[in-house]
């Protein structure tokens, strides 16, 4: 008999997935819907309509975005025989991010997933070899693996080295939502972009690169290696950008790579042991990780792991200023934590807190609709940092009318 995979509470509490599935649509869990749309842009909100008209539980997802996948795919393929090269680009783009999308729900090593991730590999290739700027695939090697990645160079391009960011996404956001289509808030201020995908995220364990609570410290420095390597990064001018459970493990990058020159993380996951996350969230956000950590058929295990994800030990050895960005109601990851990390940093770490944000910092939130964006404030704060603008502590807080309240840092609390 095969082994159960996934936490308890998954298969007890599945009948409880399906039933909120029905009701409250694809984002039961997260705005699945709005972080995928944003790199993707307007034209792909009707895929996504289609895709809540059909899914009424769980084991619909795989193949409904399997469907509208490949129906882009193929769109992509005509257009591109017809010599319509920018419609086949935006086909190709959005037939990649439907196959990421149609990935997330398997959760076991099986050659579906690894034909799904090849098709998006595939169509992300499609994308990049008619896009408007550079964009290529890079392997960068990794143990007995490779990180997966896709290296961007703005428009307009013309040699030399330019600054640079590692940019990732969280658990659920592979790299091929780390940079939009068009108009790119990295991209539009002359970034060269690296979007990976470090140990356990998205095509990674695919590969065989699994989480273990040290292997993102081991990829920053095979990342950054990389960039020294790459005669269009600027090694002195790097920077990175994490997103949600990015927001942790960027942070390990940055506090043990100090050639960074600033990191901003958001839509934080900074709880030690996560246990909002894993224990009292959705129990897919669990069965995912477990996978992902190559720890699928022993929850007994994953815990014991899941204690050492803890960013107190390494906070410390920052040595560049670090940007955090936050809801002060996330669901996921209590701001406390965030605010004890920020109080405990050596370095500048200041941070943009959205009053009734919640993890996601997605819409109709009041302050997050009319407050700031918060990744053109932290592509500008990290331009700042390139341009060797000196950062400091301080909160700005977002009202529900969009104003934004200057507060106290809690280093100074602390004090």
């Amino acid at each position: 008999m095969k082994p159960t995979s996934g936490p308890r509470r998954w298969h007890e509490q599945r009948w409880i997935t399906d039933s909120v599935l029905r009701t409250d649509g694809l984002e039961w869990d997260q705005p699945r819907v709005a972080y995928t749309l944003r790199p993707m842009g307007v034209d792909a909100t009707a895929d996504f309509r289609v895709a809540e008209s059909r899914i009424h539980k769980f084991a619909d997802l795989v193949p409904v975005f399997t469907d509208l996948a490949e129906r882009r795919r193929n769109l992509a393929e005509e257009a591109e025989a017809a010599g319509r090269t920018v419609a086949a680009r935006e086909h190709y783009f959005h037939a990649a991010l439907l196959y990421a999308t149609a990935e997330w729900p398997i959760w076991e090593d099986c050659e579906r997933l690894t034909r799904l991730d090849d098709l998006k590999n595939a169509c992300y290739g499609g994308y990049g070899r008619l896009a408007d700027h550079h964009v290529e695939r890079v392997e960068i090697p990794f143990g007995d693996g490779f990180i997966p990645a896709w290296f961007h160079l703005p428009v307009g391009y013309a040699g030399g080295p330019v600054h640079t960011v590692l940019s990732c996404g969280g658990m659920d956001a592979p790299k091929e939502l780390n940079v939009n289509m068009y108009g790119d808030k990295f991209l539009e201020r002359g970034f060269a972009v690296l979007a990976f995908d470090g140990p356990g995220q998205g095509e990674a364990p695919v590969r065989g690169v699994k989480f273990t609570p040290t292997a993102w410290i081991d990829a920053g420095a095979a990342l950054v290696d990389w960039c020294r390597g790459r005669p269009e990064v600027d090694e002195d001018r790097l920077v990175g950008f994490g997103l949600s459970f990015g927001s942790y493990w960027m942070s390990q990058i940055a506090a043990t790579q100090p050639s960074l020159l600033g990191s901003a993380v958001g839509l934080v996951c900074h709880e030690p042991g996560c246990h909002m996350i894993f224990e009292m969230a959705s129990p897919s956000f669990k069965a995912r990780y477990m996978w992902m950590s190559g720890l699928e058929h022993d929850e007994a295990a994953f815990d014991e792991m899941a204690r050492e994800i803890d960013l107190r030990p390494l906070v410390g050895r920052m040595s560049a200023p670090w940007l955090v960005v936050a809801g002060d109601e996330d669901e996921l990851s209590p701001v406390e934590h965030s605010y004890d990390l920020a109080a405990a940093c050596p370095t500048p770490a200041p941070m943009l807190v959205y009053q009734q944000g919640r993890h996601a910092l997605s819409l109709p939130t009041p302050s997050v609709a009319l407050g700031p964006n918060w990744v053109t404030y932290s592509a500008d704060w990290l331009l700042d940092r390139v341009h060797g603008v000196p950062a400091d502590d301080h909160v700005d807080y977002v009202l529900p009318t969009g104003a934004v309240e200057r507060r106290p840092h809690p280093k100074e609390a602390a004090r």
